[in-house]
C-alpha cells in the first residue's frame, strides 16, 4: 500500500515494474511450507489495489507478464496446485489505482484524481468483468474468488454469478 500511504504518483509508482523479477519464486516450495503448516488451500492476490497484476491480462499491460520477470506468476502457481491436488483461490481488488476509468477520489484506498483519469465506473466494470473471466478461465478449479475493498459499495450479482457458472465449487465471499 506504498503507493496510497505515501500518495505516489500513478507514473512514478507504475515504474516500479521494472524492479518487479521474483527469480527465487518456487511454487512447490510454497506448498510444501503449506502442507506442512496443515493448510488445505492457499489464497493468493491476482491484483491488488495498484492495479498490477500478477496474471497474464490482455486488459492491462501492467501485469508479471511485462516485467522483468516476464512469466504468468498464477499460471506456474495454479499448475503446481493442480499437480499436487492443493485448492487455490484468488484474492482480486475491486479498487484500481492504476486504471484511468476507476473513479479514485481519495476516499479510503483511493488515490486522489490524478492526470489522465477518466473516471467512468460502466468502463471500469467491463475491465473487471474481463480479468475476472480470465482468472475464471486461465487457471484451472479455483476454490475462492475473494473481493476486496469495494469502496464504491456497488453491487452487480452477474459477476458473481459469472464466477460461479465458470468456476461452481468456488466460494465467493461478500
Amino acid at each position: 500500500q506504498h503507493q496510497w500511504r505515501g500518495r505516489v504518483d500513478r507514473d512514478e509508482y507504475g515504474k516500479l515494474v521494472g524492479q518487479w523479477n521474483p527469480v527465487k519464486f518456487d511454487p512447490d516450495a510454497w506448498l510444501d511450507v503449506a502442507e506442512s503448516a496443515g493448510m488445505e488451500y492457499l489464497v493468493v492476490t491476482a491484483k491488488h489495489h495498484d492495479g498490477f497484476c500478477l496474471f497474464e491480462t490482455k486488459e492491462t499491460s501492467f501485469n508479471t507478464v511485462n516485467s522483468p520477470y516476464g512469466k504468468d506468476f498464477m499460471a506456474e502457481l495454479a499448475e503446481a496446485c493442480a499437480r499436487r491436488k492443493f485448492t487455490l483461490g484468488f484474492y482480486y481488488s475491486c479498487a484500481d489505482w492504476h486504471h484511468p476509468n476507476y473513479p479514485n477520489q481519495g476516499r479510503h484506498h483511493e488515490l486522489d484524481p490524478q492526470a489522465g483519469d477518466d473516471p467512468d465506473l460502466e468502463k471500469y466494470l467491463v475491465f473487471l468483468r474481463a480479468q475476472v473471466r480470465e482468472l475464471c478461465t486461465q487457471y484451472g478449479d479455483l476454490g475462492s474468488f475473494w473481493w476486496d475493498m469495494n469502496v464504491d459499495e456497488h453491487v452487480d450479482p452477474s459477476i458473481n454469478d459469472m464466477i460461479r457458472q465458470l468456476q461452481p465449487n468456488a466460494v465467493i465471499n461478500n
